[in-house]
């Protein structure tokens, strides 16, 4: 009898793209990307959804570990408000116990064709505690820039440090705002 071959990353990355993203990714208002920076850096979403939201979908493959996963939840809670586990069927029990009750969780299997079968064992719901200073903080600073000149800030304060910068920006507009503003920012560029 022969042993199916693990699932990698790109395998589950691939499904995903050609089934669970196939609609989104032709409408005009979404954008999927892969690797989404998250606190300049220390963390990354595997695949971004932006859209009328920001949904995260982290990826654990059979040969991947866990420990990251904590520390992934937190850099997630603070910006995305949707996020789905997507984990080889190996991963979902310890995984389940470790994300949050508003992550989806989809278990992924190969079946003896090659395919990989996605089970969704949880479904996602929305994130109540995004962190509108994290949020901010998905922008570069020059489009930081751009929509506070556009908002009349004085020149000095442009000059700032980022940290003033999405101080800034967070004091100026509510958080539903400022998710439309980080959203449309991301998407444009």
């Amino acid at each position: 009898m022969r042993m199916a071959t693990p699932l990698k990353d790109f395998d589950l990355r691939r499904a995903a793209y050609a089934r669970l993203f196939a609609q989104v990714q032709r409408r005009e208002d979404t954008l999927v990307i892969d690797e989404l920076g998250l606190s300049h850096g220390a963390a990354r979403v595997d695949i971004a959804v932006i859209n009328g939201h920001i949904r995260g979908v982290e990826i654990k493959a059979e040969a991947d570990t866990l420990k990251r996963l904590p520390e992934q939840v937190v850099a997630y809670g603070k910006v995305v408000d949707r996020a789905t586990l997507i984990a080889s069927d190996r991963h979902t029990a310890a995984a389940s116990l470790v994300i949050p009750d508003w992550w989806g969780l989809i278990s992924a299997t190969r079946a003896k064709n090659g395919r990989v079968i996605f089970r969704r064992l949880r479904a996602e719901r929305t994130n109540r505690a995004v962190e509108p200073f994290a949020l901010a903080s998905l922008m570069w600073r020059s489009e930081v820039v751009d929509a506070l000149s556009q908002m009349g800030c004085a020149p000095r304060l442009l000059r700032s440090t980022r940290t003033v910068l999405y101080s800034e920006l967070v004091a100026r507009l509510p958080k539903t705002r400022l998710a439309t503003l980080v959203r449309d920012t991301l998407k444009a560029r």
